[in-house]
C-alpha cells in the first residue's frame, strides 16, 4: 500500500473534463495545478488525479493539444521528483487501453510520467487508510449507466472500438455526447447510493472516502455502526475560478478542514 506521511502535500483533483473546443479551462486548470505544484517541494508531493480529466477519449492514439498540455506539466513535476497517479472517469475510461496492432504505442500515462490506478484504490495518508475511487460505481441507482459500464470496460469491446479510425471513433465520441447532454438537460447527475458507499468502505476497511463525478462537492461526516466515516466529494471544473465559478486543486489537508455535513447516517 502507498503510504503518504503529510496530508498537506498530497493533492486531489477530478471531474476537469478538459476539451479542445474549451481552451480557456484548459489555461486555468493548468495555472492552478501548476501554481500548487511549484508551492510544494517536489520530491515530497503526489498528486491524485480521480478521473474525467477529458471530456472524451477515444484512444492514446489521438492525443489533443489540452492533453499534450497537462502531460507536459506532468511530466516536468515527475523530472523534478514529484509523484502522479491518474484514475479513469466515466468519460474516458479508455486512457492507455491497449492499441490492436500498436502494442508499443507510448501510453497516456508513460507521456505524463504517472501512474494509472485501478479504482477503486486504498491508500495510506497521514496514518489514515483512505479510499480512492472515481465516484461512478457509488451511483448504483442509476441501473442503465452501470450496465453501460460493464460493457465498456470490457477489453474485448474496447479492442473493438479502437479498431476503428480516428476520425471514426471521433464521431461517435461526438454523437454520444450530444446524447448524453440531451438526456441529462435540466437533471442532475444521480448521486451515490448510501448503502453502495458504506458497503465499499466496508469491502476495504476504510472510514475515509474520496471521490469525484457527482458534481456535488462536499464534505459528508456521519456514523457508520458506532464510527465516524467521512466522505470528500472533490469539485468539477468551469472555466471561471471560484467564488463565480467551481474548481481548484486541493490538499488532503485542506479537503479535511472543509465545513462538514454531519447526519446519522450517509449523507447523500
Amino acid at each position: 500500500m502507498l503510504r503518504l506521511a503529510d496530508p498537506s502535500q498530497v493533492l486531489f483533483a477530478s471531474d476537469m473534463h478538459l476539451d479542445d473546443r474549451h481552451p480557456a479551462l484548459t489555461t486555468r486548470f493548468l495555472a492552478d495545478l501548476s501554481a500548487h505544484l511549484q508551492r510544494l517541494p517536489a520530491p515530497e508531493t503526489t498528486l491524485f488525479l480521480l478521473g474525467d480529466l477529458f471530456e472524451y477519449w477515444i484512444g492514446d492514439d489521438a492525443v489533443g493539444p489540452s492533453a499534450q498540455k497537462l502531460a507536459e506539466v506532468l511530466h516536468a513535476f515527475g523530472q523534478a521528483g514529484g509523484t502522479t497517479f491518474l484514475m479513469h472517469g466515466n468519460r474516458d475510461f479508455l486512457l492507455d487501453a491497449p492499441l490492436p496492432g500498436q502494442p508499443d504505442h507510448p501510453r497516456y500515462s508513460q507521456r505524463c510520467g504517472a501512474t494509472l490506478l485501478p479504482d477503486p484504490t486504498v491508500v495510506e495518508i497521514g496514518g489514515q487508510r483512505v479510499l480512492l475511487s472515481h465516484g461512478d460505481l457509488l451511483c448504483t441507482d442509476d441501473v442503465p449507466y452501470q450496465q453501460w459500464r460493464r460493457q465498456c470496460r470490457q477489453p474485448a469491446w474496447q479492442a473493438q472500438l479502437l479498431a476503428r479510425t480516428v476520425p471514426e471513433r471521433i464521431a461517435l465520441a461526438q454523437s454520444l455526447r450530444t446524447q448524453s447532454h440531451e438526456a441529462q438537460q435540466g437533471t442532475l447527475l444521480v448521486d451515490v447510493n448510501p448503502q453502495a458507499v458504506d458497503d465499499m468502505m466496508d469491502a476495504h476497511d476504510c472510514a475515509l472516502l474520496v471521490h469525484g463525478h457527482t458534481h456535488r462537492p462536499a464534505l459528508h461526516r456521519w456514523l457508520h455502526q458506532g464510527t465516524e466515516r467521512t466522505r470528500w466529494v472533490l469539485s468539477d471544473w468551469s472555466e471561471q475560478a471560484p467564488p463565480q465559478g467551481r474548481g481548484t486543486v486541493m490538499s488532503f489537508a485542506e479537503g479535511m478542514a472543509l465545513p462538514a455535513t454531519t447526519s446519522s447516517q450517509e449523507a447523500g
